[in-house]
This record gives C-alpha cells, structure tokens and sequence, in this order.
C-alpha cells in the first residue's frame, strides 16, 4: 500500500526536530520583529534577518550601505535592546546579497569635447613644458570617440 504525501502542517505537527525548526524560526522573527521597533523605518526594512548567539545579536542586512549605517547606530540599538535582554553584548552586523538584490550597471565613460577643450585651454597657459604635453595629451584622447 502506497503512503499518500504528508502536507508541511502534518510534518511540523507530528515531528519533534520540525517542532524544533519551527520554534526557532518563529523565535528568531520575534527577535527580527522587536529589533526593528527599534530601528528608524527605512532603515528597518532592510534588516532582514537577526539571531541571538552567544550573547551578541547578529543582524542580517540586505545592503552594504545600510549594513554600514547600523553600524553607526548599533551602541544605541543595543542599549535600547539591553532593557529586554540584558545579557546581551554587542551586536554584530552581516550582510546578505540575495539573488534578487538589484545591482548596478556601470555606465560607458563619456567623453566631453567641451572637457577637452577647457584642458587645451589649460595646457596653452602652462608654462611647465611636462605637464604642457601630458594636459595636451589628455585633451586629444577625450575628443577620441570611445572604442566599446
């Protein structure tokens, strides 16, 4: 007699190591949850993940560049959490790059004919013969069409 496939709800309910997982995983959203009431909102909403490991919050932030700005802010994150949970430490910052997380494309260099001239102009007024030659060196290569 073949088994019919148990649903999610039936293994979280009837297996002790998924019972585990899962009071875990609804631990650490309740930490993810009163961290962010802490947290100005926009930088709270890229704060995507937090757990407690020996006695230092780690805190999963989705960019390098609010990864950055917690961690500016995290002494007095931690002493507002420190109310709660005074064991607490220190916090720990990490970041995590989703495959979704967008990155940007570098545009082409542009050249500027006006940027050339405006070097030109400088080079005609040098009286250092070396640095004459490398300002008019440097406006003929601006006014090369960029090879791609």
């Amino acid at each position: 007699m073949a088994r019919s496939p148990k649903t999610v709800h039936q293994l979280l309910k009837h297996k002790p190591t998924l019972k585990l997982i899962q009071a875990e995983i609804s631990a650490q959203q309740a930490l993810l949850d009163q961290v962010r009431q802490h947290l100005p909102g926009d930088l709270a909403s890229h704060c995507v993940a937090a757990q407690e490991r020996e006695k230092q919050l780690v805190l999963h932030l989705d960019s390098p560049v609010w990864a950055t700005r917690l961690r500016y802010t995290s002494p007095q994150l931690l002493s507002l959490l420190k109310r709660d949970k005074p064991s607490l430490r220190g916090i720990k910052v990490k970041l995590v790059l989703t495959r979704h997380t967008p990155r940007r494309k570098l545009s082409a260099p542009r050249h500027s004919d006006l940027a050339a001239a405006i070097i030109l102009d400088s080079a005609e007024d040098t009286k250092h013969p070396q640095l004459r030659d490398a300002l008019q060196r440097l406006s003929r290569a601006l006014k090369r069409p960029i090879e791609q």
